[in-house]
């Protein structure tokens, strides 16, 4: 991409980041470091070759749509996709303490695009942290309809407000 400064400066941020070879460069990082971690990294344990790929892909889509590329992510919204997976906290924190922060820096990214990103990406914590795992309403439930998941044992995720 050929752009002066000053075209480059209103550029959506999937352009300012350097396009999709970049895109993916991060999600396959920060997947990869993810699942290496070992606050978090569990999540990954039972996932197959094709599902991290899967997974990877369904992110560089979501992020090329977000971030103003020529994407359209198909996958589930955040909710869905992150219901009954029990993040926690600590889950949150060691995403950005150990994997997400030190990339900004590790990776060179201009201080308005680190700020974007992390932005962008903490956007999301309130549908992203606190939901129980499925497991632990299955447990506590084991009469649940599985199909009609957690709704239909009143537990509702994220709460709505009344």
């Amino acid at each position: 991409m050929t752009s002066t400064p000053e075209t480059q400066n209103d550029d959506a941020l999937y352009y300012r980041l350097g396009g999709l070879d970049t895109v993916k460069f991060l999600a396959q990082i920060l997947v990869k470091r993810a699942m290496l971690n070992p606050t978090i990294g569990h999540i990954w344990n039972h996932k197959t070759e094709s599902e991290v790929q899967e997974e990877i892909a369904g992110f560089v889509e979501f992020l090329g749509m977000h971030w103003g590329g020529p994407h359209t992510y198909e996958g589930p919204d955040m909710v869905t996709a992150h219901r009954g997976m029990g993040v926690t906290e600590e889950y949150w924190n060691a995403l950005f303490d150990d994997i997400v922060t030190p990339a900004y820096t590790e990776f060179g990214l201009p201080e308005r695009e680190a700020k974007e990103i992390d932005d962008f990406l903490r956007s999301f914590k309130s549908v992203i942290v606190g939901s129980p795992t499925f497991k632990e309403v299955l447990e506590a439930n084991p009469d649940m309809d599985v199909m009609d998941g957690m709704k239909s044992v009143g537990v509702i995720w994220p709460a709505t407000s009344a």
